[in-house]
């Protein structure tokens, strides 16, 4: 019996030191909010209509919401890049300064709807980026219902407890701002400044409605294509940047990687399922070694019901793992891959090569 006894403690041990050392299995899984947001259709009693807003920014990007494409163009030239978006709008990007970095989403009939960034040095008045989470109540409408209206048509966004610190929503006059805050540190990381069609089409929080329900537009399969080409690369794009914020060293994109992580999203898509270890391709190792990836060490983030790039970012920048590989120096290389709305990114430390003499 004695020896039944230390056998079972042996292999106890050896459980424990297998489910802490083993691989991707244990990572944090991310499911976004927009998994469990419901829409809820009301009377027109049950709505309340007036809200207090704060007076419009006279300065600063929130400015260029209602704007045409030829006045963005006046003021910031041509962007660097321009990305599909299955919202209906394309994404104008200015990337060729990470601490000045923006993104303006111009609708087809050529009018800015929206304006995100997560660079320090961006005019976001009346906020700054690095703003603390008490300064912004001081100086802000918070309420956990917001109100939208286009039309006869009213739209009720109720917040969450965790909303109201980590995403928070607030209206200036006709448009609306969602707030990002890094729940580590406090501080205000990124902003969307957008109007009220944009926010309806995204419902990012839970969102009951009097009159008509307004979808976003069905999009081809190629606009889905190119959608998630455009949210891999500022998946990228927007890691550096916090990096740039945080005095961490950009990483290198590597189109290897790169391939590895959209076969991951894709994979996590058809198969439904949201796991770093694929039923068909095995853990990242395997996976990594099927592309002939030669590396040092190697991590991943995945997460799956995100509207967009920019909200996946913010969700893994507020989890501890996930922030983790976004800001460990180790790493040299990134390789990033969207499917509809499954999001991998992979960290890479390459092999130190040996010099000989």
């Amino acid at each position: 019996m004695k020896t039944l006894f230390r056998i079972l403690i042996v292999l106890s041990f050896l459980a424990i030191i297998f489910f802490y050392s083993s691989g991707s299995d244990n990572y944090e899984l991310l499911e976004g909010p927009n998994s469990t947001s419901q829409i809820i259709p009301k009377t027109e009693g049950e709505h309340e209509i007036s809200q207090d807003s704060l007076p419009r920014p006279e300065t600063g990007l929130s400015t260029m919401i209602g704007k045409s494409s030829e006045e963005l163009l006046k003021l910031y030239k041509e962007p660097n890049r321009y990305d599909q978006s299955v919202y209906g709008y394309q994404w104008w990007v200015y990337n060729q300064d990470p601490s000045r970095y923006m993104m303006f989403a111009v609708n087809t009939s050529g009018i800015v709807t929206q304006v995100y960034t997560n660079a320090k040095e961006s005019d976001i008045s009346p906020y700054k980026i690095g703003q603390t989470l008490e300064d912004i109540y001081s100086m802000t409408i918070i309420e956990s219902e917001v109100n939208a209206s286009i039309e006869n048509n009213i739209y009720t966004f109720t917040m969450s407890e965790e909303d109201m610190n980590t995403r928070i929503l607030t209206k200036f006059d006709n448009i609306f701002a969602q707030l990002y805050m890094d729940s580590e540190n406090g501080e205000l990381s990124g902003i969307r400044y957008m109007d009220s069609h944009t926010l309806v089409i995204h419902r990012p929080y839970e969102m009951s409605f009097v009159g008509e329900l307004l979808s976003p537009p069905s999009p081809t399969s190629y606009l889905i294509e190119e959608s998630n080409k455009a949210s891999a690369v500022q998946l990228n794009d927007l890691l550096n940047v916090f990096r740039l914020n945080n005095e961490v060293p950009s990483l290198m994109e590597d189109e290897s990687v790169n391939l590895v992580a959209m076969q991951h999203s894709e994979d996590m898509y058809t198969e439904s399922y949201l796991s770093h270890e694929s039923p068909t391709k095995g853990s990242l190792e395997d996976r990594l070694e099927n592309e002939g990836i030669v590396y040092e060490n190697a991590e991943e983030n995945i997460a799956t019901s995100y509207i967009d790039a920019i909200e996946a970012v913010h969700g893994w920048l507020n989890s501890s793992t996930h922030r983790n590989y976004m800001l460990d120096e180790a790493y040299t290389t990134v390789g990033s891959g969207t499917f509809v709305n499954y999001y991998t990114q992979i960290f890479i430390e390459k092999e130190n090569e040996e010099i000989e003499e």
